[in-house]
């Protein structure tokens, strides 16, 4: 299942919860129910690449070197 079918199938169930009155519904900014990230999330994503990509790095040089050894 894709991105747009599950924030579609989540659409669906919270407009299913609310017109039927079985719970009372969740409060959920647009944001979160539409999946669209903050400055903050991307913010940190973008750090958590950086990190990652640092990782990789060091792991190749690590390899590098043992290799002329």
């Amino acid at each position: 299942m894709d991105d747009f079918e599950k924030k579609w199938k989540r659409i669906q169930e919270q407009l299913r919860i609310q017109m039927s009155g079985d719970e009372r519904p969740r409060v959920s900014s647009g944001r979160t129910l539409f999946g669209i990230q903050s400055e903050g999330e991307r913010k940190m994503e973008e750090f958590a690449r950086q990190i990652e990509a640092e990782c990789q790095a060091r792991e190749l040089g690590k390899e590098g070197n043992r290799r002329k050894s």
